[in-house]
Formats: C-alpha cells, structure tokens, sequence
C-alpha cells in the first residue's frame, strides 16, 4: 500500500522500547464531496470510522468490524480498495520510555443502503460517536478549531484531519491544541527564553491579524493561523542553542509533519529581505545546507503572514519587551552590527501593518 505520509513528533529517545497497535480506517463517499464519518458528539471532532487490528486479525477483517461498531454500517466486502497507509511515531500516552508506532490504513469502500446497531467501547460511548453525512470542507473546519487536552487523540484528529485536507487538495495546516502540543514538547526537549519570545510573537500575531480585519471589515488574516505560525517559527530550537541551523531544522521538522506555510515561515521569519548575505549569527550548517536554504527562499513567495512573523521576531523580547528599535539595537550590541536595509525593512513592515490596522503598531500588540 502507497505511503501518504508520516507523522514522527520526534518526541521520544531512540533507545525507547517499541509498543505497536496497527489500525485500519474506511473512507465512504456519499456523493461527490460527502463522508460518512464518525462524530464525536461530547468533544467535537470527526474521525474516519475504525480503529485497532486485533493480534492475527486481518486487515479488512478489521475494517468491516470497525465500521460495524463504531457506525452501525455494513461494509460491502468486494467494493474495498486501497488508498494508502500513514505512519505514525510519537511518545506514548500510557507507558513511559515507550514509543507508539502505529500503521493507519485506509481502504475506500461502499456499504449497504442500511444501518444496525452500533457496538460501542467505554471510550467511545463517552465521547459519544455517532454517524454523520458531512462534507470533507466542513469536517475538516470542524476539527481545526476543536481543542482537547489528550495528548493522544490530538494526533489521531491531526491525522485525519491531513487526509481530509489531501482530499480537497489544499494545504494542511496544524489545529491551534496540535501547535500547542507541538511546541511544548518542542520546549521539553530544550528549555529556554525561546518559549518565551515564541508566545509573544504568536499573542501579538493573533492581536494584529484580528485589528487589521476589524480596519479592513473582512478577513485578510486568520487570526488562529497568525497565533500558530506565530508559536511555531521557532520550533527548530528543540535541537538546541544553534543560530542558522534552527532555521533549516525548523522548516524540515514541520515539512515532515506535512505543515508547509507553517515550515516556510521557520525558513522565511530571519530573512526579511529574502536573502541570506544580511543573516546575523553563525553560520552554524554544512555548505550543503546553506545552499538548500538560499534556494528555497530564493522560490518562496512571502505574504503577510511571513512578514508579520518577520516583524514581530525582531520585536518581541522574551523578557516581554515589544520595542522594535530597542530590539535591533540588543541585538547590534550582541554582535555588533545590524546590516542597514535589514533594519530599514523592518520599520518598512511596521508602517505596513498600521496602515492595514489603521493604529499605532504598539498599542496594538500591547492591547
């Protein structure tokens, strides 16, 4: 079966032991951009009908028998066909040192025009699974504004949530609870004053993006995408304290994940000119890796969401302070220069931003 994608939050040690529960998920079209899906009716979200395949259960077997429990439906047994697998590696929720590796596959298929009764596991019946006819825009709407606080299940919606994306052939983008959960375990790994300056830069995103659509009376901005690409343009730093490298990892952590503008803008936030001749700090990557980055910001179309990120990167302090010059001359003083156009660009990008909001940058990002 065809590899979709891999989802590895790489949130675990290598060494771990391995614990492993394969699974199999149904996708039924109910006319041309409808899906019989799951509802959790109690948390909000949906899911593709299925789940785990018992020790020496077949694959199919376990599909029908899923779809069966959870949905009431039959699945026609000739009619199913292979989309495709996604892997999926991350820490696991119930034992520690232990990393969960799961196969998701998902079978297209028909069912029968009827409906039994559902079979329902404890925790299913809590979160109170039901049959829906939704369209795949509205599930995935649905589940990118849904917030949980299991860690687990943040991932099996993220997961689903990908593929009804890969359906409708736009972007993923991650949940505001996936960015979140991300970004902690991104500041386990490698505590420090980046926490701190990444929610700033995500606090006032989300304060700018919300001013500018109220002054411009529609939505140029999505103010939850601004919070995320906000707390997550600095998600390389979880390899540790690097200058230029946490721009590459940081842009091919996220590409893994399959987030693509959320990887541009860990690539895009620290060169608001689209060069690299003005980058401030060691060159700490292989020739190799600098000529990949080069290129790819070379192919790089910047929108306002990049060069938010890129304002407020070079103004919001850990420490809590929003002060855009003060910021600049901090970092002159560090290493003792700032390139002139770099620093010209970014109040460049500060009278653009209050012509869109229509106010003063500052008491924007300080209401």
């Amino acid at each position: 079966m065809k590899t979709l994608f891999t989802i590895d939050l790489k949130n675990y040690k290598d060494d771990w032991q391995l614990s492993r529960r394969d699974s199999a998920r149904a996708i039924i079209r109910m006319g041309e951009d409808k899906l019989a899906l799951v509802y959790a009716t109690k948390l909000g979200y949906y899911k593709f009908p299925g789940g785990g395949i018992n020790e020496n259960e077949d694959v199919v077997a376990a599909l029908i028998r899923e779809v069966q429990e959870e949905v009431g439906l039959i699945v026609i047994p000739s009619s199913v066909k292979e989309y495709g697998v996604v892997h999926r590696f991350q820490k696991s929720a119930r034992t520690p040192e232990t990393i969960f590796v799961q196969d998701n596959f998902y079978y297209e298929c028909q069912v029968e025009d009827k409906i039994i009764n559902q079979n329902l596991d404890d925790y299913e019946d809590k979160a109170g699974f039901e049959l829906r006819i939704v369209s795949i825009k509205e599930a995935m709407e649905t589940n990118l504004k849904f917030h949980d606080t299991n860690n687990f299940n943040i991932f099996m919606i993220a997961r689903d949530t990908r593929i009804l994306a890969l359906m409708l052939g736009v972007p993923a983008e991650p949940s505001r609870c996936a960015a979140e959960y991300i970004f902690e375990e991104a500041v386990a790994k490698n505590p420090g004053p980046w926490r701190d300056h990444s929610i700033a830069v995500a606090r006032a995103a989300e304060k700018i993006a919300l001013v500018v659509n109220k002054n411009c009376g529609t939505e140029k901005l999505n103010p939850e995408l601004a919070y995320i690409y906000g707390l997550l343009h600095d998600i390389g730093r979880q390899e540790g304290y690097t200058y230029i490298a946490h721009v590459y990892d940081g842009y091919h952590f996220l590409m893994s994940l399959g987030y693509e503008k959320a990887a541009q803008i860990c690539l895009t936030h620290s060169f608001n000119l689209q060069t690299t001749d003005d980058y401030i700090g060691k060159i700490d990557i292989t020739p190799e890796k600098m000529e990949e980055i080069k290129k790819l910001l070379a192919s790089a179309t910047y929108d306002d969401y990049d060069r938010m990120i890129q304002l407020l990167d070079a103004t919001c302090s850990a420490d809590g302070t929003q002060n855009l010059e003060q910021r600049m001359n901090d970092v002159k003083a560090r290493y003792g220069y700032y390139p002139e156009p770099k620093w010209n660009k970014n109040f460049e990008l500060k009278a653009y931003f209050e012509q869109l909001a229509g106010q003063d940058f500052y008491d924007i990002i300080k209401l």
